[in-house]
């Protein structure tokens, strides 16, 4: 009891820093950093006034829908589905492919995704070149699409493990009884099986989502946020706000904003985790 004490007392001092210090122009380095001042509503005026805030959230938006809902979640469950029952040398290759990129550090699967998508990577090498085609520098011309495809191998292990855990607690019978009734393999998965792994996939939806708003590591490794802004994440527009420029009041109402935002997509998560009437 103590230790969640503790640890919910910690999550809310946090919290309650960065509501206050939003209201504020405090400074990383120099004299705001010591003699701030509250400028009430401002910061948060900032946010919707500057693109910096919009662009960030949109970039945002863009990925944790390809990435985590589209790629990682429907990626594993097709995986599992498919893998579902099988023992044979294509499962056991597609759960080490998978698990890699989930066990591998950031910043060594952000090196070899820079690597293999640089002009002289494995893939120019492979399937532009040899053509006589001019190397495409996939990491500066297709920024967002490339970190994309790299955060769904990383996060795409944690969704099928959820999926074949999920699939492998459908009883058995209700499916036979629907073979029996006349239902096809699509019936089957549309009427019977969704219905009930929906939690499922409403918490595997939320983890994801989460996780992919907030994350942080791997883009800033692979990209910084750039070129430009084209990679720039509501994270890394926190970070470059509050440590890069020093602007920590400022980067204070981003961490409130971003808090807000994930408050409500949780609370739709947590909708969808209810028995229907």
């Amino acid at each position: 009891m103590l230790p969640a004490i503790i640890l919910v007392g910690a999550l809310l001092f946090f919290t309650g820093w960065a509501v206050t210090f939003s209201f504020t122009d405090l400074g990383l380095t120099g004299r705001k950093a010591v003699e701030w001042s509250w400028v009430g509503l401002e910061n948060y005026e900032r946010l919707f006034t500057r693109k910096g805030f919009l662009e960030s959230l949109w970039t945002t938006v863009i990925f944790v829908f390809f990435s985590a809902i589209v790629g990682q979640s429907v990626l594993g469950f097709l995986l599992a589905a498919t893998l579902r029952g099988t023992v044979s040398t294509t499962r056991s290759v597609v759960e080490i492919c998978i698990m890699l990129g989930w066990l591998l550090p950031d910043i060594v699967a952000a090196f070899l995704w820079s690597a293999t998508t640089s002009q002289t990577g494995l893939i120019n090498s492979l399937f532009v070149v040899p053509f006589g085609l001019k190397p495409i520098n996939f990491i500066n011309d297709f920024a967002l699409p490339v970190v994309t495809l790299a955060n769904i191998w990383k996060g795409t292990a944690w969704s099928y493990l959820l999926f074949v855990a999920a699939l492998d607690s459908v009883p058995r019978e209700i499916i036979e009884a629907a073979k029996i009734d006349g239902a096809t393999r699509w019936q089957r998965a549309w009427l019977v099986v969704l219905p009930i792994i929906r939690p499922h996939i409403a918490t595997n939806l939320l983890f994801i989502t989460i996780w992919t708003f907030t994350y942080f590591p791997l883009i800033f490794a692979m990209t910084g946020g750039g070129p430009g802004r084209q990679t720039e994440t509501l994270a890394l527009f926190l970070y470059n706000q509050s440590f890069a420029r020093g602007n920590l009041g400022f980067g204070s109402a981003i961490s409130v904003a971003m808090l807000l935002i994930v408050g409500a997509l949780s609370t739709v998560y947590l909708r969808m985790l209810r028995e229907p009437k």
